[in-house]
């Protein structure tokens, strides 16, 4: 037997050989060891039974000769067999030999319309001639990569699913499943590197194997597979596993490509609309109806910015997700790649009230919240600019929403949240100041004797926390989840580095303003 751990009869009832097994008695023997599979018409005392061994019945020849199966239990628990079963009845058992089953501790199983002959053939050709098995699945796998036959992810993950006979899935860098079946990796173990990985925590084996889309990133996806028969037949689960992941990524790097595409020529219009004078070529307005845009009526500009965990690659991957969360909120309209996030507008066919700006605000907020759940580690903010009519409107609605994005990074503390231009009030007014390159200078010299001395940015973030409860150590204390003492502490060590006062109200301003750039431009 060419596994690597012994299987049990438990562990054969999980596989697909066995798919339609019913246990009618005997469970507590399941976990008994099986070392060989036999095929009798019936079960004699003088046949020698090694220890372990299941037996298969015809149960085609048997009739209605039930007390054959009562003989075979007893001699069955007298050797120390695994158990016993009977392959496509004529008519289904009475309840006589489930119940000397569960006496004797002797699994009893039955297996409708599979002939015995054919159920022993194939149990042993998988378990005991597993490199056939394998060999045979990894022709019918790459005849399938051959002649292209699945195009698409979730064809794909369906067919493999159906060749090695156990769920699959394909989840991302965070586990989140993407396609596929549910499979549970908490606390497991998967690949990290090129290859194929078995962790055996939880109630089955889990499989896994990583995709790394281009040379040097990190794993963008795991193709993973659960199963809990036996060892022997994890070479065909490997095989599958490890093809899969293989031919995943040909489809997800040329589905990567073409996205990239798509997106340049969306950068490419969206560039062209935001350099055109104020009065676009006809050309500009050619390429907007192209790509399905328009800018006819009352344009509302959205600018999303992202932080944490990003990059431009991944900027492009979440371009789809973040498009259909604004479209399930109601904010439907172009979204286009930025170096920092995406920008795009929401168009109205009649000017829009005051109201529409609350509205538009809860569902970028919503959609924005639901993105990062998704996705640990990423921080997005939006800014939304006003309602201004076609071409060079857009234009500044667009340049609003940008305005807009930049405070809100430094106004909302949270991982995602947005702010429309007019909500934003007297911070609009400090914007000229705050965002010139002087303040920023200014800022972060002031702040340099804190950088320098808190490498872990424990005071920096004790010092924001301070300033936002109005110098008080208590509010402070509850945001940080640390005694007030301990704010006070620290709080003392930053005027000491800093030379500062902060029971000054106008220090304290200027500290809270120099902090919020440093945030923005480190």
């Amino acid at each position: 037997m060419s596994a690597s751990r012994p299987s049990t009869v438990r562990q054969l009832l999980h596989s697909a050989k066995l798919g339609g097994a019913k246990v009618l008695g005997g469970e507590a023997g399941l976990d008994q060891v099986v070392t060989d599979v036999r095929l009798s018409a019936t079960v004699t005392r003088t046949e020698v039974l090694p220890a372990g061994t299941l037996v298969i019945l015809d149960g085609a020849t048997l009739d209605d000769n039930a007390y054959v199966i009562d003989h075979a239990l007893r001699i069955l628990s007298e050797a120390g067999g695994a158990g016993l079963i009977l392959a496509d009845p004529r008519r289904h058992p009475d309840l006589g030999p489930a119940r000397l089953a569960n006496q004797f501790r002797v699994p009893f199983i039955v297996v409708e319309g599979v002939p015995a002959m054919e159920l022993a053939h194939s149990l042993r050709a998988t378990y005991w001639a597993a490199e056939v098995e394998q060999a045979a699945v990894i022709d019918r796998l790459l005849s399938d990569v051959s002649l292209m036959r699945h195009r698409d992810v979730d064809s794909f993950i369906v067919a493999i699913a159906s060749i090695a006979h156990v769920p699959f899935s394909l989840i991302d860098r965070n586990r989140h499943p993407i396609v596929g079946t549910h499979i549970s990796t908490s606390g497991r173990r998967l690949a990290e590197t090129v290859g194929h990985l078995v962790d055996y925590g939880g109630d089955g084996a889990l499989h896994s194997a990583p995709i790394v889309l281009a040379s040097g990133e990190p794993v963008s996806y795991w193709l993973i597979a659960e199963s809990k028969g036996p060892d022997a037949a994890y070479g065909v689960i490997r095989a599958v596993v490890q093809l899969g992941a293989w031919y995943l990524t040909s489809l997800l790097a040329s589905a990567r490509m073409r996205h990239e595409r798509e997106a340049r020529r969306r950068i490419a219009v969206l560039n062209e609309l935001l350099d055109a004078g104020d009065r676009p070529e006809l050309d500009l307005r050619n390429q907007l109806a192209d790509m399905g845009w328009t800018v006819t009526g009352w344009n509302m500009g959205l600018h999303i910015k992202l932080g944490g965990s990003v990059d431009p690659g991944r900027v492009v991957d979440l371009h789809a997700e973040i498009s259909q969360r604004l479209d399930a909120e109601g904010v439907r309209g172009p979204v286009v790649e930025r170096t920092d996030g995406w920008s795009g507008w929401t168009t109205f066919a009649e000017e829009p009230s005051v109201g529409t700006y609350s509205d538009v605000t809860a569902a970028m907020t919503a959609a924005l919240a639901g993105l990062v759940a998704a996705h640990p580690g990423l921080i997005a903010h939006a800014g939304i600019g006003r309602p201004h009519t076609d071409v060079a409107g857009l234009r500044r609605s667009l340049a609003e929403a940008h305005e807009a994005s930049l405070i809100a990074v430094a106004r909302i503390r949270g991982t995602s949240g947005a702010a429309h231009i007019d909500q934003l009030g007297v911070q609009r007014v400090l914007m000229g100041w705050f965002g010139s390159d002087e303040f920023k200078r200014f800022a972060h010299a002031m702040l340099e004797p804190l950088a320098t001395a808190d490498r872990d940015g424990t005071l920096r973030q004790t010092l924001e926390a301070y300033l936002d409860a109005a110098g008080s150590s208590s509010g402070a204390g509850q945001q940080l989840g640390v005694h007030r003492n301990t704010v006070a502490n620290r709080i003392r060590r930053v005027e000491e580095l800093l030379s500062v006062d902060l029971t000054d109200a106008e220090v304290r301003l200027s500290l809270q303003l120099a902090s919020r750039m440093v945030r923005l431009s480190p």
